[in-house]
């Protein structure tokens, strides 16, 4: 080591300088440090605006898909099929109704025919429903099938109604995921080869759309009658117009179902119409007038055949003329004069040869003379009758083709 004094260089151990004799100290040595060098950080590389949108759109599509599932299945379930099949009813939504109809289409089951006759249903519904809810949903143990209870209230009426609309679950899935239901209503099918029975030589309308003679089954058909098969109608109720041969319309209703498949338009009381009947009425009174009183003055059936001219087979008035002058001067009491007052028909029906048959109740004054201890006496009373009368229409007019029960006894004691 060295002195520090003089500086000598002194062998290692000793304790004093061989030079110069001050004491020798020892050298401490202090262990280095061992220098880590501290890099500086990379820098980060900032994050793409591409990288970015794809994150985003990701964390969205996992939200959306978790609503999507839950909106997905509540739109999808028994509960909410059932909630728009019955609003749709109770709001006539046509568009709506047509879609859970299994319809065979053709010119009588078009979704235009159907939003008419559910726009007519509307405007003759006076029933209107105020509030309504869900309060049962219960599923078959197979879970084929759902059963929903829904309560609601009409308005003006106090107690709650219900309606359970039954739905089957099909193979196929809503949204790829969701079980799809359908109102399971038995009446939803058409009803195949209606049979639609009119008097012959009529034109048919069913809802507006003109029922065509390729519909027409000649053998079916007859004499009096004519029979059309539609491939199909809907279940629901028509409005049908037949314009008869005799010059008018009537208007009927059917309603296709699986217990009826076939209805006959008829001639009626009911249909035939107000302004049809007064006409007729006043031509029976016409008529009845001119046999009683050509009668009565000892007439021909030849002087007076053109006030029965019925043109065919039918005509049976010849016959009937000939009897009602013979009964009413073959009697005691001789008919000198017959007014009617009022003709009500009572009854009308079609024949077999397409003529109407009538009831008809008739009030008349009527006037006799009779001889009485050689002295010719008259009396006048009123009376009335029921007669059956057969008519025909031709050349845009009724004819009288046969009448029968007509009254021949007048008595003087009344």
């Amino acid at each position: 080591m060295y002195c520090g004094e003089c500086g000598f260089k002194n062998q290692k151990g000793d304790r004093f300088c061989a030079e110069c004799g001050k004491p020798l100290q020892e050298e401490k040595t202090t262990p280095k440090k061992k220098v880590v060098s501290k890099q500086p950080p990379k820098p980060r590389k900032p994050m793409s605006k591409k990288t970015k949108i794809g994150i985003i759109i990701g964390i969205i599509v996992i939200v959306l898909g978790i609503i999507g599932y839950n909106v997905g299945s509540s739109m999808t379930s028994p509960k909410k099929v059932a909630l728009n099949f019955f609003e749709a009813t109770v709001n006539y939504d046509a568009d709506a109704l047509y879609s859970y109809l299994d319809v065979e289409q053709n010119e009588f089951t078009s979704k235009k025919v159907f939003k008419k006759i559910v726009e007519r249903m509307k405007k003759e519904d006076k029933q209107k429903v105020m509030n309504y809810k869900v309060t049962n949903v219960e599923k078959s143990s197979s879970g084929l099938y759902a059963n929903v209870t829904i309560n609601y209230t009409v308005d003006g009426d106090s107690d709650d109604h219900s309606e359970t609309i039954r739905l089957s679950k099909t193979k196929n899935k809503k949204f790829l995921f969701f079980d799809e239901w359908k109102v399971a209503v038995n009446n939803t099918d058409t009803v195949d080869d209606f049979e639609l029975t009119v008097i012959k030589d009529s034109e048919v309308t069913l809802e507006g759309v003109k029922v065509d003679s390729k519909y027409l089954d000649k053998k079916e058909s007859s004499d009096s009658y004519d029979v059309y098969v539609l491939p199909a109608l809907l279940p629901i109720e028509y409005e049908v117009e037949v314009k008869l041969p005799y010059g008018f319309t009537v208007t009927d209703t059917i309603y296709p179902d699986s217990y009826s498949t076939s209805e006959t338009i008829d001639v009626d009381m009911y249909s035939f119409p107000e302004k049809e009947t007064e006409k007729l009425e006043k031509q029976i009174k016409t008529d009845l007038t001119t046999l009683y009183s050509n009668a009565i003055e000892g007439k021909s059936y030849e002087d007076v055949k053109s006030n029965f001219s019925y043109d065919g087979d039918a005509n049976e008035m010849s016959e009937v003329y000939d009897d009602l002058k013979e009964d009413l001067t073959s009697s005691l009491s001789k008919l000198t004069n017959i007014e009617y007052e009022s003709v009500d028909l009572t009854d009308i029906e079609i024949d077999e040869d397409g003529l109407l048959s009538l009831s008809v109740r008739a009030e008349f004054k009527y006037t006799i003379s009779y001889e009485e201890n050689g002295e010719t006496k008259t009396k006048s009373t009123d009376d009335n009758d029921t007669m059956y009368l057969t008519y025909g229409y031709q050349d845009s007019s009724y004819k009288i083709v046969d009448a029968s029960s007509l009254q021949t006894y007048f008595s003087k004691y009344f």
